[in-house]
Parts: C-alpha cells; structure tokens; sequence
C-alpha cells in the first residue's frame, strides 16, 4: 500500500464514489415486480439506508430520470431505464445467451441440451448441443418433435396451453421429467424460460438415456436445468426471483411414463452413433 497521504486521499474518494454508486442502486432495485410506488418508508425498509441519504440520492436520480416523484411524495421508476432496456434488447439476441447456456450444461452433465419453442402443434429445436458420448439421442435444430411428448412438450404445453390439471405441478415446480414418451429408452428434464414481459419464451432440457437418468443423478440434472432456466430469464431481461418459490420442490415427482404404441413409434428417432 502506498504511504503517499494523496494517493490515500484519491483511494478513500473512490471508495466512497463506489459505496454511493451501490446505495443508488439499492434504491433501484427496492422496486418489485408489483410495485407500482414506494413511499420514502418503503425504500428505507428495503435498503437499510436511512430516509436522509435516499433523499439525497433520490435527488440525483430523479434529475437523470431514474427515479420520479408523485404529488403525494411516493417514487416511482423513472424513464432512464427503458432506454437502457432497448440497448440491451438490441445488443443481446437470444442465441447469444442460449447456445452458452447449452454448452454450459452439457459440460456439467455429459448430456444433450436444447431449447424447444412451440411451433403450431409441434414443439421446434431451435437450439441443440450434442452429448460427447456415443450413445445420445439425435435431434437437430429444426426438427418439428411431437408436442404431447417428452419433457419439453409437457413444459411447452403447461405454458402456452389453457390451464389444465394434468399441467399443475409442472407450472408449480417450473420443472418437467419425462422417461421414454418421446423416443424408447431415453429421458428428460426441461424447464420453462421467459422473456423481458414475462411470456414463455421456450423449454430448456436435458436428454439422454433412461440408465444415466437414474434416481441418484435425477435430483441433480433437474437442479441444474432449472438454474440454466432461471440464468437464461434473467439474461433476457425476465423475472428469475419466479423461480426461487420453486427451488425447495427440485423434481421429486413421478416423471411421465411412456404410452404404449406412441412410445415404440417415437423410438425410431434413437440409435447409437456409429
């Protein structure tokens, strides 16, 4: 560390630059999805700060539009943000945080990820990331899959779907496991991803053969596909915090269970890599 008493003094400035940039922020993000205002106890109950400092940092931020204030004295998000919102639109496409997201799963499974959107009554790969290991199943980006089947239908269908019983836990626990409904001998796990308004944007899942998706890897793969779902929401400018009411109910339910023919038809679209 330096002993010049300047250098000190520019060092403690920076700091307290640093530590003011982080207490506007918290103001900021004081806000929730359902709050339409905050009154100056609600932002001092949220943040920790006392009502003189958000005073003053409201100031600021409400002359760069950040923040605005009502007659009554309540702040509201000012209009700075949906400038930025716009940059970041423009500047992120999908594809750029998907197929990472994908890769970063596989790296973490040694299975195939993809990401399926709804398309008519067929489920579309729009995105897909190969399992290393010989034995996988093989889909590519384009193939219309059936709706009804699979992990990623399930979640495709509870989504975009009218409200249907059968679709209950997998919109309760943003999590589906389905074994052999979509090609014989293999598995799934897929979760829901949303888009900066809040729609279902598409499923993200994880496949691969039904004796590497046993009981003791299950709890795991489903973790990690819905935390690749809740990062993916988030870099799309989503509400992610939806998903933290799900993260204590990780996949205990009984996953999907063939149905007899339309199971052997689906089989064809397995085989192992020669």
């Amino acid at each position: 560390m330096s002993d010049d008493p300047e250098q000190k003094g520019v060092d403690s400035h920076r700091r307290e630059g640093v530590a003011a940039v982080e207490r506007a922020l918290s103001l900021l993000e004081a806000f929730r999805d359902r709050d339409a205002h905050l009154t100056l106890a609600d932002l001092s109950d949220r943040t920790g700060l006392y009502k003189s400092t958000i005073l003053r940092l409201a100031q600021t931020l409400e002359r760069h539009g950040w923040l605005a204030r009502r007659g009554d004295g309540a702040y509201h998000v000012g209009p700075a943000p949906l400038r930025l919102a716009r940059l970041y639109q423009n500047a992120v496409k999908p594809e750029d945080v998907i197929l990472p997201a994908l890769r970063k799963l596989v790296e973490e499974t040694d299975e195939s990820a993809g990401f399926h959107i709804r398309f008519g009554d067929k489920r579309l790969c729009l995105y897909r990331v190969d399992s290393p290991q010989v034995l996988r199943d093989h889909f590519r980006p384009g193939d219309a899959l059936p709706l009804e089947r699979g992990a990623g239908g399930h979640v495709i269908l509870a989504f975009t779907s009218p409200l249907d019983k059968a679709h209950t836990s997998v919109r309760e626990r943003l999590l589906a496991v389905s074994s052999g409904t979509l090609t014989r001998d293999m598995s799934g796990v897929a979760a829901p991803v949303f888009d900066a308004n809040d729609a279902f944007l598409g499923a993200i899942s994880l496949s691969g053969p039904m004796t590497r998706f046993g009981a003791k890897v299950l709890p795991r793969f489903a973790v990690l596909v819905r935390g690749a779902a809740r990062e993916l929401t988030a870099a799309l400018g989503g509400n992610a915090a939806r998903f933290d009411g799900a993260s204590n109910k990780a996949g205990r339910a009984a996953p999907y269970k063939a149905g007899c023919a339309a199971s052997t038809r689906a089989g064809r679209g397995a085989r192992t890599q020669k």
